[in-house]
């Protein structure tokens, strides 16, 4: 298994830099055939999926469409690939960012009664208690 940092995310879904989407290329030719052979953790995702945002300016529907180009490729694997795939649902469907929405799919995975928070904006997800 690879672990995937986020900036060979952010290369791989913005094809900017020919050079290192080169390298890419090799890494994916030698590596990505084998299911589950690329992981992407937690934070990589979250901060990958920001930096869209933050820095390239991408709209939420380029956002989730990273994402999801990532859960449909069998060669990546994830910390928990149903609670990507739920966070994926609540962000497509709600207001709040894509951490925000994994940290609570991750806690429902776990079993947690709830996510207490102080950010209003979590308000809206499922299982959220704002203090």
């Amino acid at each position: 298994m690879i672990g995937i940092d986020t900036n060979i995310l952010l290369r791989l879904w913005l094809n900017d830099d020919p050079a290192q989407n080169k390298r890419i290329d090799t890494l994916l030719a030698a590596h990505g055939s084998t299911p589950g052979s690329l992981l992407v953790t937690d934070v990589v995702l979250a901060e990958a999926v920001w930096t869209l945002k933050s820095a390239f300016d991408q709209d939420k529907p380029a956002q989730v469409l990273a994402v999801r180009s990532l859960l449909d490729e069998t060669a990546f694997t994830f910390e928990d690939r149903e609670a990507v795939a739920a966070a994926l649902e609540l962000f497509e469907a709600g207001a709040c960012g894509f951490a925000d929405c994994l940290i609570v799919a991750k806690h429902a995975r776990h079993g947690c009664e709830f996510t207490a928070t102080f950010d209003r904006g979590m308000r809206s997800l499922p299982g959220v208690k704002v203090l």
